[in-house]
């Protein structure tokens, strides 16, 4: 009997050992597949998500993340961090650290994990909070497993899955899974699979995707955003509750018209002090769109931004009395208190949700779900188009959205519901910079110089700001913007910001010393001193992916240069003219009748989504611009 309880033992301990070494072996990253180490900072050794969704009010998410980490720059993908909410539970929470060789450094309980506002920036108040793990490496490559499992009432928003995180990022494994009730019934939608080698399974109202032995897509420059080719999983609810707020929607129509009749209804109410000073600002004006400027004017005079996460999922705006009681809101609140006044001054106006940021990311307009979105704007019609209002902004013109949320597509919610449409886009020839200035060049090749700069479109959002900084902030910006410029001098700019016609313009003199290199009698000048578009894009000998230009632009410049008494113009470049499918360039150099230069330029860039087969063309076009650029002349001092 003692010897059969010693061989118990050492089987039981036999097998702990066996797969603790197994287990070891598998998360080992002191040998690696090169298949999945080239070109990547990160790989996901095993990226799992399983959702259960019994019922239309009731979801479960299981998480499973092991990430080998290969240097500083795949430190972001080390994502130990989950959400939570008073409709958000989180059931489990940990991870685990492993060194090269598989063995285990630390672990991390629920306990271990900070705590915070989940939009700590501005925020008042927030019911939506994240636990989150703070380490630091201290050597490189090591690896981290993260396992999380969240329960919610809310089936409103089914999370997306992407199988590649980012660029330069590697899977080894990827698995989305998705089990559901015999009541349920979902829409699934798959965007871009092919070539993935991803694998589907379905068993009655349980569904599995496994991916594996992805490489990793080295990121390239001007490369289009990821999101776009990349393979991905959305999955919606035709039924689903909401913070007790039961919904019915199988397409934008339908849940627009859900949005607005049962989360934006009866949120508009306005104390009848409000009303009777929103209808005196418009008295006497019949135009709805100038009474709707005068409107977000005013509220952009009586309130702030602050962000105020709370209520029904983070979806719904606390009422426009409340907006108009604490003269603060948020992104929602701001948009429906500035629809309240609207309405109430007899002027249409929708709520509108899009994904805002400086990277253009459009609504899928052939799958409907509140997972797209991150933000609310508002949408006046005017005649067969829309106006567009930011209702955060305390500064932004009327009718301008600068390159936050412009030219992508947007959910506008109705009365008879949702209804897909794209925000005023800011392209091409839209996007002015004018440079129109003197320079004063002296023997000693230094300069003083005035230009006069007027720039329109998302190139206005770029410049503007000037207007709101201190003298620090403003000279601090000029040099940084002038940087190719040494031992700048300012003098103090003045600005004038045209909000009627969306129009900035600055009026600036400057000086600096040795901007000319003297050669004995010679002087050698770069006659581009205010705006030199000299980039490049990176060389690639085989390029992978397509490059785009998002925008588009046109940059002018007509300056008068001043040579200093008795030099004279030995050598000038040849006036120059590039045309391409990508835009053009037109250098004009002239003397007058004095002896002095007029420079003129033109280079106007197009946007576009390109081959890959035509980024060599496209290097090449803006290699020779920058030459243009860069262009000199040589004077010669004839005393």
């Amino acid at each position: 009997m003692q010897i059969k309880s010693y061989l118990g033992v050492f089987f039981v301990l036999f097998n702990v050992m066996t797969a603790v070494s197994q287990e070891a072996f598998q998360l080992q990253s002191i040998v690696l597949n090169t298949a999945l180490t080239k070109d990547a900072n990160a790989i996901m050794r095993n990226d799992s998500i399983s959702i259960n969704i019994p019922s239309f009010d009731k979801m479960r998410v299981y998480k499973e993340e092991v990430v080998t980490i290969l240097n500083k720059a795949g430190d972001k993908y080390a994502s130990a961090y989950e959400y939570y909410s008073d409709d958000v539970k989180i059931k489990s929470v940990e991870a685990v650290i492993y060194d090269q060789m598989g063995n285990e450094i630390k672990t991390f309980k629920k306990r271990d994990f900070k705590d915070r506002s989940a939009v700590p920036r501005g925020t008042l108040y927030s019911d939506h909070r994240i636990l989150y793990l703070d380490y630091t490496p201290t050597s490189y490559p090591y690896t981290i497993k993260f396992i999380s499992e969240i329960e919610t009432p809310n089936t409103v928003s089914i999370p997306i899955w992407y199988f590649v995180s980012g660029y330069n990022v590697s899977v080894e494994k990827s698995t989305f899974h998705i089990n559901y009730g015999t009541d349920v019934t979902l829409r699934i939608k798959e965007d871009n699979l092919e070539g993935f080698n991803i694998q589907k399974t379905q068993n009655d109202n349980d569904i599995t995707y496994s991916a594996g032995s992805i490489p990793a897509i080295e990121y390239e420059d001007l490369a289009p955003s990821l999101m776009y080719f990349i393979p991905k999983l959305q999955v919606a609810a035709n039924h689903f509750n909401i913070s007790g707020i039961e919904g019915h929607a199988s397409n934008w129509e339908e849940l627009g018209g859900w949005m607005y009749n049962k989360i934006l209804t009866g949120r508009n109410i306005l104390p009848d002090q409000t009303i009777a000073t929103a209808k005196a600002l418009v008295a006497g004006i019949d135009d709805p769109i100038l009474k709707a400027k005068k409107i977000y004017e005013y509220v952009q005079e009586q309130t702030r931004y602050i962000s105020v996460q709370i209520g029904i999922g983070g979806i719904q705006p606390i009422m426009a009395e409340e907006v108009d009681k604490v003269k603060y809101g948020d992104c929602k609140g701001l948009s429906n208190y500035t629809k309240a006044l609207l309405e109430a001054v007899g002027v249409d106006a929708y709520y509108t949700h899009v994904e805002a940021g400086s990277q253009i990311v459009d609504f899928d307009g052939q799958f409907a779900s509140l997972t797209q979105g991150n933000h609310a704007i508002l949408a006046i019609p005017n005649g067969e188009d829309y106006c567009w209002i930011d209702c955060t902004s305390r500064v932004l013109p009327f009718n301008y959205v600068g390159d936050f949320t412009d030219n992508r597509k947007v959910l506008v919610m109705k009365p008879e519901g949702g209804q897909i449409t794209t925000t005023v886009a800011y392209i091409n020839r839209d996007n002015e910079l004018r440079n129109i200035g003197e320079i004063e060049l002296h023997a000693d090749g230094s300069v003083d110089a005035s230009v006069s700069i007027t720039t329109k479109g998302v190139l206005y959002d770029s410049r503007f700001y000037l207007g709101e900084r201190n003298n620090d902030d403003i000279v601090k910006s000029y040099k940084d913007y002038w940087h190719y410029i040494n031992n700048l001098s300012l003098k103090q700019p003045r600005f004038k910001n045209d909000k009627e016609n969306v129009v900035f313009m600055e009026d600036v003199s400057l000086s600096a010393t040795k901007y000319a290199s003297n050669m004995g009698d010679r002087m050698l000048v770069n006659i581009n001193l205010f705006d030199r578009n000299t980039y490049v894009p990176a060389r690639y000998k085989d390029r992978k992916m397509a490059f785009e230009v998002p925008r588009g632009f046109v940059y002018k410049d007509s300056i008068k240069i001043n040579l200093p008494e008795g030099f004279e113009i030995e050598a000038m470049p040849k006036n120059e003219t590039l045309e391409s499918e990508f835009g053009s360039y037109a250098l004009n150099l002239e003397k007058d009748s004095e002896n002095n230069i007029i420079y003129q330029k033109e280079f106007f860039l197009k946007k576009g989504l390109y081959p890959k087969e035509k980024y060599a063309d496209y290097r090449d076009f803006r290699k020779q611009i920058s030459k243009l650029e860069n262009a000199k002349i040589m004077l010669i001092n004839k005393n």
